[in-house]
């Protein structure tokens, strides 16, 4: 079986996954040999994996450097070959989509073993690679907006100011369309209107900005930021004195102690500062799959790969040209 891997160390022998010790892509390694994962208690699916995506952080992610060779990749969109004998909700050739937690990885292999928690049914309208595009982006979008923030499905109470920071990126339009759907105003954020603008305002949008112009802005109820470094320090310029501002920035796991050391965030200890990392979600994914089945939202495929191509397709991943979307890894 065919996988792709990270060596878990570097060339000097110091293990990645350390603060300040980055795996690089070259540390992308393609294995031909990977035995085949078996089921082995309750709980567990065996996929074979049609399509994954690619996350442009995903080697700063310190969960997935195990002492052993990690399995990268969380979204997938495949078929169940296998179930165990206990399973009563998913039968063998169900086709799924869905993510795998953070700490696992495993997608980008031919075969991988999902948690029936982490799956759902995949629509009949979503090709595989519409459907990979979907899962993490569009959970880290509903768990950031209406687990952590708080925020109301349907505004009863009246819109909050959001600001979206990343707006035009692959988690940053699901963002936008969900608080839209929902009832809110949004401020949707970029580095460039001239590249941007359209098609937020596309997508529901009701204002657009670019950073350099925070200082214009009337101030907001929430922030979500998925920038980090300057452009989340500038946030708290823009947040109310109630407000709440959430990153989940891979590089500002630290920012609200490391804020309040250097003291951009004086004057706003009012301000509910967040910091969270998506989880596999049968709820958050119930609540995707009904927008999917509306027509809501759809999968946006910016480019599609093959496996031999993954280590290219996640440094094209930290490119501005990669479009409005996901790349897709054909497994």
């Amino acid at each position: 079986m065919r996988a792709a891997r990270v060596r878990p160390t570097s060339p000097e022998g110091t293990p990645y996954g350390f603060p300040g010790n980055v795996a690089p892509s070259s540390a992308i390694e393609i294995h031909q040999d990977v035995p085949k994962p078996q089921i082995s208690k309750p709980g567990e699916l065996l996929i074979q994996v049609k399509a994954s995506t690619v996350y442009k952080d995903n080697l700063e992610w310190n969960e997935l450097y195990p002492p052993s060779h990690a399995t990268l990749g969380n979204d997938f969109s495949g078929i169940v070959v296998a179930v165990h004998d206990s399973e009563k909700t998913f039968r063998v050739a169900d086709h799924v989509y869905g993510m795998t937690h953070a700490n696992r990885g495993g997608t980008w292999a031919e075969y991988t073993i999902v948690m029936t928690e982490e799956a759902v049914k995949k629509p009949d309208n979503l090709s595989w690679e519409e459907a990979a595009a979907i899962p993490g982006s569009a959970i880290t979008a509903d768990q950031a907006l209406f687990r952590h923030t708080e925020l109301e499905t349907t505004a009863q109470n009246g819109p909050k100011r959001v600001l979206i920071t990343g707006a035009g990126g692959g988690i940053g339009t699901f963002l936008v369309q969900f608080a839209v759907l929902a009832g809110h105003h949004v401020v949707a954020a970029s580095s460039s209107n001239e590249r941007n603008e359209p098609f937020l305002h596309s997508i529901g949008a009701h204002e657009v900005v670019e950073y350099k112009d925070f200082g214009t802005l009337d101030k907001v109820d929430v922030i979500i930021d998925s920038v980090g470094f300057q452009i989340l320090a500038d946030c708290w310029s823009v947040i109310k004195p109630d407000g709440t501002l959430l990153s989940f920035d891979a590089c500002s796991w630290g920012y609200i102690q490391d804020h309040k050391e250097k003291g951009i965030s004086k004057g706003k200890e009012g301000v509910r500062a967040l910091f969270m990392i998506a989880e596999p979600s049968t709820e958050s994914m119930a609540r995707i799959t009904e927008h999917v089945a509306k027509g809501h939202i759809k999968g946006r495929v910016s480019r599609v790969v093959s496996f031999n191509d993954v280590r290219e397709a996640y440094e094209s991943a930290h490119s501005r040209g990669v479009g409005h979307g996901k790349i897709v890894v054909l497994i």
